[in-house]
């Protein structure tokens, strides 16, 4: 994994793009300061994006991540720190 993919702005737009294809609706929709049920995430599609980004991040992340950071904003920030902690950085 490179730096590039592991700063908030990147994992922010990842996350978008992601709920944007999965709700099939334009990226310019997806608001990364709304609560993601608030987006249209159900339950099951919530758990993808968490499956989906543990690929992407290659880091091990629990399903109750999004119940803490409820925003794609507020998740990204999280995640680009952990990383950054993990690597040691």
């Amino acid at each position: 994994m490179n730096d590039k993919i592991a700063d908030s702005a990147a994992i922010q737009d990842w996350c978008m793009a992601f709920v944007a294809k999965i709700l099939h609706v334009p990226r310019e929709r997806v608001d990364p300061n709304v609560e993601v049920d608030r987006l249209g995430l159900d339950s099951s599609t919530a758990v993808a994006l968490i499956m989906s980004l543990e690929d992407h991040l290659g880091i091990e992340l629990m399903p109750e991540l999004l119940f803490e950071y409820p925003t794609l904003g507020g998740l990204s920030k999280h995640l680009a720190s952990r990383v950054a902690a993990e690597r040691g950085a």
